[in-house]
């Protein structure tokens, strides 16, 4: 089985794990991208948290061993893919080829790489959308998934019907996909 490395991006290069304040630091960094990456390797949300949980306890418990020449993520991921293959024993679970594991480190690798390049920055690319917006459509955005309002709720503070309020969501939820679509293209010139 291969498995991708990528770089630790020059914000991570000066931390170093075996310092508790460092440690801290990079599990917050990381902690996403391994939920992402046990997920995929369960398929259930709430093994994937347990198993990342463990993962990072083990860690820490083990960090006197960590090879400071290595990527953390990296060897995160080996750490969480253990604990996977300890709950697939357990539990008598299916067990995922080496091939399909190597190709989620590879998917997980490359997104990591994305973002640590800030490549295709989709919450960047986002944020573009949403000011694009026409104004009502961009208040109808903000009441409802900004400020965490109900469907009542946003329609009576824009002062709106609430299948007016639908409606501009609907329409808003159009406009954000197509923007992203062309921003997010290969072939974008991120216009």
């Amino acid at each position: 089985m291969q498995i991708t490395s990528i770089s630790a991006p020059p914000d991570m290069i000066d931390l170093d794990p075996r310092n508790d304040e460092d440690f801290t630091e990079l599990v917050k960094r990381n902690h996403r991208e391994l939920l992402v990456y046990a997920r995929a390797l369960t398929r259930d949300e709430a093994t994937a948290r347990d198993i990342v949980q463990e993962s990072f306890i083990l860690a820490y418990d083990k960090i006197t061993t960590f090879d400071v020449t290595r990527d953390f993520a990296t060897w995160m991921r080996g750490i969480v893919r253990n604990k996977w293959r300890e709950w697939v024993r357990r539990n008598k679970r299916y067990l995922l080829t080496d091939k399909e594991i190597a190709q989620i480190d590879a998917d997980i690798a490359a997104w990591q790489a994305r973002k640590a390049n800030d490549e295709n920055d989709l919450f960047e690319s986002l944020r573009v959308c949403l000011h694009r917006l026409p104004g009502n459509l961009s208040a109808a955005i903000h009441v409802c998934y900004f400020e965490g309002r109900t469907g009542e709720e946003a329609a009576t503070h824009l002062g709106i019907a609430p299948a007016a309020l639908r409606k501009r969501l609907q329409r808003a939820r159009v406009l954000l996909k197509e923007c992203l679509d062309r921003k997010l293209s290969p072939t974008s010139s991120n216009s």
